[in-house]
């Protein structure tokens, strides 16, 4: 479980605990009822809000250890251009992905493991450059 998952489930439980709390004073009589309702009602909206921007980094609400398409290029929309050492997918059969580091002369991909079943590639990031 990533970070925000972790921080996400912390917001979540004190949001049902203050939603607990705002229930069991349904019936309101006195001032301090009515301040404590008030605040409350201040408590969840400042949970939910933390809970949507806790969503908003986990990429949509979706299962953040689903790797993102961002950066990868489908095989079938373009090809590297030259013979450059570029990051690619394979997915075997049974469905099992693995990222591998390739280069495409043209023909056919080279690189370590089966390269018959490049689905997507991706350039390299930029090597380290020391200050």
């Amino acid at each position: 479980m990533n970070v925000l998952e972790k921080i996400l489930e912390e917001i979540e439980e004190k949001f049902k605990t203050a939603d607990a709390e705002k229930f069991d004073c349904e019936e309101l009589c006195d001032v301090e009822d009515w301040y404590d309702s008030g605040y409350i009602d201040g408590q969840l909206s400042a949970y939910e809000k933390c809970m949507d921007i806790i969503r908003s980094h986990m990429g949509d609400g979706k299962d953040t250890n689903v790797p993102s398409n961002e950066g990868w290029i489908p095989v079938e929309e373009r090809l590297p251009e030259d013979e450059r050492m570029v990051l690619v997918t394979c997915q075997t059969k049974k469905g099992i992905r693995s990222t591998n580091r390739a280069y495409y002369d043209g023909a056919f991909w080279h690189g370590s493991g089966s390269m018959s079943s490049v689905t997507a590639w991706q350039p390299l990031p930029e090597p380290y450059k020391e200050d």
